[in-house]
């Protein structure tokens, strides 16, 4: 009897249809994830004209050093996220993390180029601005995206539960049979 019963819920878990995620489509969260990915590689070519440790001499705070080299890190971890992103682009986890790792860069960046802009380079500075606002660009279609995946993964965990919850009263109505 439980061994049925197990079959029937599965048998109605799997055949609910599945829904492609929110209005925005696979190849353009894709198309996304490549362009934050190659707005990284650009970031890291700025980033290693950047010398920090130099500004020092000039009284620039030690807190500068730390933050470009916890930068470097970060624009890795985007990066990389960016990639998971382009591979599994229905994944929540994913885009979720991608979407706080360019937020991080973003509030991060804007601090170093100031710095830059103070103790190194003006043209350097914004020119890691203007990088950087090409990679985040993307940043509101990400947040829709987001939200629109969140909602279709909860709108197919209630189908889900819904239909589990009338197999069992399905199975709750049959009469039992001894085994």
């Amino acid at each position: 009897m439980k061994l049925l019963f197990v079959m029937l819920l599965l048998g109605c878990v799997f055949v609910l249809p599945a829904q492609e995620s929110g209005t925005i489509p696979r190849w353009e969260v894709i198309e996304m994830a490549g362009t934050l990915s190659a707005g990284t590689d650009d970031i890291v070519k700025i980033l290693s004209q950047i010398r920090p440790k130099e500004w020092l001499q000039d009284g620039a705070p030690d807190a500068y050093v730390t933050q470009y080299e916890t930068l470097e890190a970060d624009i890795l971890n985007l990066a990389n996220s960016a990639q998971a992103l382009a591979r599994q682009p229905e994944k929540l986890s994913t885009t979720v993390d991608t979407f706080l790792w360019m937020d991080r860069v973003s509030s991060m960046v804007t601090s170093m180029s100031a710095g830059v802009r103070k103790y190194q380079n003006p043209s350097l500075g914004d020119l890691l601005d203007s990088t950087t606002g090409r990679v985040t660009s993307v940043e509101d279609r990400l947040k829709e995206y987001m939200r629109l995946l969140v909602i279709d993964q909860e709108a197919e965990l209630d189908i889900a539960n819904s239909e589990a919850q009338r197999c069992r009263q399905e199975m709750l109505k049959r009469p039992m049979t001894g085994n």
